[in-house]
Order: structure tokens, then sequence, then C-alpha cells
């Protein structure tokens, strides 16, 4: 079987409803092609797995079988200190569970180790050996665990060393079963094929994690992006249509919509889209930049200069990014005005 072939198998299990493993999904979706490929990277997987294990039980006089039936809320810190205190360098941009696996086992202890989507995957996969109750929390731009466990609920910063049982922004985040972890490593095969201008492959994998999880709304922006990009800004809309629908918090969806109505002309829209951006962060320094642009255009030179002001208040650093706008509108302003 073809890689695409595992991944489309994977796809329609998850849709059908039929028992898909996690780890198995993660390690198709990471790029293996054969059974050997696969036996390769569990038994690496292994290699972490029985290293928790032995170092949980030499220093412990409780046995492994009290661990699990009467302590799954201390294997799980325990796991999660494990992790941390063999490589404790641990962020990095890797979210494909392969390369995840491959630093952990890295001999170098201060190699970094992954993103908060593929430390989560790890986590997740090496807990569900355990049959820890964990599920995922994702926001528009992070991802933890949630254990639920001795009648007690604890959210799991994997990006953290301090964060088992931290305290998080409930409406950032949405819960979702650990098997939808699959759409998230998708949505960052997906920013990574972006990032290479591979729009049709981006879009593809997007594509993907919405088929897996419908109610992700990172990849209907994402995907809503690329179709920009491909000057589909009514396909776009759509699809920030339906990430707003699903998150109506979204700010940079709100953002990015009114781009996509300012190039089909709506500008009264697109001002509305990038007020409702600025009113749900009122530090969002795209939506004040994208405003005054519009403005500009519009003939509100004040307005547009008192967001160009705002941008240069909010980042300093910005000012050489944002001065080019500010003294064309300012001459603009004059040239009105005389």
């Amino acid at each position: 079987m073809t890689k695409m072939d595992l991944e489309k198998k994977l796809i329609q299990d998850i849709k059908a409803g039929n028992n898909v493993s996690l780890e198995r999904g993660l390690l198709i979706i990471s790029g293996l092609k054969t059974e050997g490929e696969m036996r390769t990277y569990t038994q690496k997987l292994d290699q972490i797995y029985d290293g928790f294990l032995e170092k949980l039980t030499s220093k412990s006089p409780v046995s492994l079988a009290t661990w699990r039936e009467y302590m799954a809320a201390s294997l799980a810190k325990a796991l999660f200190e494990y992790l941390w205190n063999t490589k404790p360098r641990r962020c990095d941009g890797n979210f494909l569970l392969t390369d995840v696996i491959e630093a952990q086992l890295d001999p170098e202890v201060n190699r970094k180790v992954g993103s908060c989507v593929g430390l989560t995957a790890l986590f997740t996969v090496l807990g569900l050996r355990e049959d820890l109750n964990l599920t995922i929390l994702v926001s528009d731009s992070h991802m933890v665990n949630r254990l639920r466990a001795d009648d007690t609920i604890y959210n799991i910063d994997n990006t953290d060393p301090l964060g088992f049982d931290y305290d998080l922004e409930e409406k950032d985040f949405l819960e979702y079963p650990s098997i939808l972890l699959l759409a998230n490593v998708l949505n960052s095969r997906g920013m990574a094929q972006e990032i290479r201008d591979n729009f049709e492959q981006a879009k593809a994998d997007y594509s993907k994690a919405i088929e897996i999880n419908p109610e992700y709304g990172n990849a209907y922006n994402n995907r809503g992006n690329i179709k920009a990009k491909q000057a589909d800004y009514i396909g776009a809309i759509k699809d920030y249509n339906r990430a707003i629908e699903l998150n109506s918090q979204f700010v940079e969806a709100y953002c990015n919509r009114g781009i996509a109505k300012e190039n089909l002309g709506d500008h009264s829209k697109a001002l509305e889209d990038f007020d409702r951006a600025i009113e749900l962060n009122s530090e969002y320094i795209d939506g004040y930049l994208r405003r005054g642009m519009l403005k500009q255009d519009s003939g509100d030179y004040a307005g547009a200069i008192r967001d160009f002001d705002r941008v240069i208040e909010i980042e300093p650093e910005s000012k050489e990014r944002v001065v080019g706008y500010k003294q064309r509108a300012e001459r603009l302003l004059k040239g009105a005005e005389a």
C-alpha cells in the first residue's frame, strides 16, 4: 500500500467510526509506507515507554499494578516529568511523531523535541498505552492534553516544565477526543507545505484535516488562506465563515475574511470584519494595519493615520514597516485639506 492509500484508508475508517489506533495513524501521517517501517518506529516508542516504566518502578515501592489501578493521575504526572527530565529543552518545530520519537531518543540531552502538536502526540500515545483517559484541547495557536482521573480534571501543557495541572482560559480552547489529534498533525503538515509554497498539497492536507474533524476551525481558516492566495476569494470566504461559525472569537479569521471581502470590492463589509477583529483583540496589529490601509484607500486619511499610529504604539519595532503607509496617508490628508 502506498502512503496515499494508507492515509485514505485511515481517513475512511475514522469517518466510518471504525476503531483506529492513534499511534498507527500518527505514524502513517508521518509518511511511513510499509509495515516494516511501522514496526521500527513502534519499537522505538517501546524504548521510550520501557524507559519510563523502568524509572517508575525502580524508585517506587508501589507496584505497577497499583499505579495503574489507583494512581492514574500520579502515573500521568510521572510520565510528564520523565519526558521533561530526559529532554529538558523540549520545544521545537517537529510535529510528526517519527521526528519527535527520534529527537526524544537522541542521546544529546539538549536536543529539542517538538512543537505543542508533536509533544502532545508523544505524551498521548504513551499515556494511552497506560489507558489514561486523555483528550486534547485546541485553541487558535496551542494544544494541550486533558486528563480525567480520580474524579478530577487535569490540564497538561507539554511545552511547559510546570505544565502539569495548570490553569488555562477555558473559553480559548475546544476539547476533542484524542483520535482527532490526527487532524491537528495534518493541519501542521499543511502549514509546512504552505511555507514551501506547495499550495495544492497544503490545501489537500487542510482538507484531510477537515475530513477527520469537520469542526476544526483552524483548518478551515488555513484552507481559506490558500484559496485567497489562489484568488478564489468566494471559496476563501466560505471557509472563513465556517471557521467563525465554529469559533465566534476567531480574530484571525475575521481579519482574513475582511481581506478577502476587500479584494472582492466589498469595502464596507471588509471594514466590519476588521472592526470585529480589533474589538476581540485591542492589540491585534494586523487588524489595525489592514483597517488603516482600507481607510486610506477609501479616503479616510485621518482614520488611517490613527490606525497606523496604533500599530506603532503596540509594537514600536514595527515603525519601519508602517511609516511608509503613514507618510502616504499624511500627504494625502494634506492634499485633501488644501
